[in-house]
């Protein structure tokens, strides 16, 4: 209740300032909008969303193998656990919800936490340099196009040689920075202290496993993957809204269009407790979009709508993944149960 409170807050100061306290167009009403949306093309997120989910339970199932992990679970089960992890972060604020890939593997399947964390921090990591190469293409596409100016182009240049500096540091310095914690914990003397150490390095060995297996092509490729079906799927859906209501954001250039997702991206892992990242999400794209000088209110209403459809969308394949996780994982104890009785 919390949440949903600090949500409607956030979204009416976001309307407040963008209608500057007035009201707003009949033109630019909310369902008329969704009334305006073309349907049939909105309806590719869908596809976009289930293949990017699948990609990411095959790239889970590639580090697993990599850590070595005796029993690895099926694609069929991985693409369950991934459906719920994808609702539970947009679920929790800071993605924290990153967090039910663990206890439901762990839980599920009996897959070490260890090993779970690691293949998590890796993908993390994954992301992270994927996002540097969309990056590196926005940038490209800018040029060419001659749509932005030098100096936008020199910040993005920028960000993306951080993004792929820090993703080098984090996969390559984690066993040596987690064996200097455990020796600093070692001076403490507390034994609670000295246990998480220990488990950092088994996460940090994990990580070094995976390194080793020689991997890194493949699940840089899948992360790739992953990135241009999510963002390719938003873009879509993004013209799908503004294409009757607002032709003037639906002849915008995808390079001109995908900063504002990022943008919302980073706002809604904020640590902000909002419902399912409602008003953080909007204030990204809002600050994104009105530096090319467009109308706050519309970029308001175009936000919302399409965060309100894909939330429907990612809400409604989670649920389904959570119910056939819970078939699954109940007839897996059924038949342990049975096996141990015989």
């Amino acid at each position: 209740m919390l949440s949903i409170v600090i949500s409607a807050g956030i979204l009416f100061l976001l309307w407040w300032i963008a209608s500057s306290g007035g009201k707003v167009e009949a033109t630019s009403s909310f369902s008329q909008i969704l009334q305006n949306t073309a349907w049939g093309l909105a309806s590719t997120y869908i596809i976009t969303t289930i293949l990017g989910t699948l990609i990411r339970a095959l790239r889970y199932r590639s580090l697993l193998k990599a850590d070595g992990v005796s029993a690895v679970p099926g694609t069929g089960f991985m693409f369950l656990v991934t459906l719920c992890r994808n609702m539970f972060v947009d679920m929790v604020p800071a993605r924290i919800g990153e967090a039910s890939y663990v206890l439901m593997l762990n839980r599920g399947y009996k897959v070490p936490v260890s090993s779970c964390l690691s293949t998590l921090f890796v993908s993390v990591v994954l992301d992270m340099v994927a996002l540097a190469v969309i990056l590196i293409s926005m940038v490209m596409a800018s040029v060419l196009s001659a749509s932005q100016s030098g100096i936008s182009v020199s910040n993005a240049l920028i960000g993306t040689s951080i993004i792929v500096l820090v993703s080098g540091l984090l996969i390559y310095a984690a066993l040596p920075l987690s064996r200097w914690f455990a020796r600093v914990m070692d001076f403490t003397g507390l034994k609670i202290l000295q246990r998480f150490a220990q488990f950092l390095v088994e996460v940090g060995l994990s990580i070094k496993r995976v390194q080793e297996r020689e991997i890194l092509s493949l699940t840089l490729a899948q992360s790739l993957a992953l990135r241009v079906l999510k963002y390719g799927g938003l873009y879509i859906l993004f013209v799908a809204v503004t294409k009757t209501s607002f032709p003037e954001f639906a002849s915008l250039g995808w390079w001109q269009v995908l900063p504002a997702f990022i943008s919302s991206e980073a706002a809604a892992s904020l640590p902000l407790p909002t419902f399912m990242s409602f008003g953080t999400y909007e204030s990204g794209g809002v600050l994104a979009f009105s530096l090319l000088g467009f109308a706050p209110a519309e970029i308001l209403y175009i936000m919302f709508a399409i965060h309100l459809i894909s939330q429907v969308v990612d809400y409604t394949l989670g649920g389904l993944g959570l119910l056939g996780y819970f078939i699954v994982t109940g007839k897996m104890k059924k038949s342990d149960l049975e096996s141990q009785n015989e």
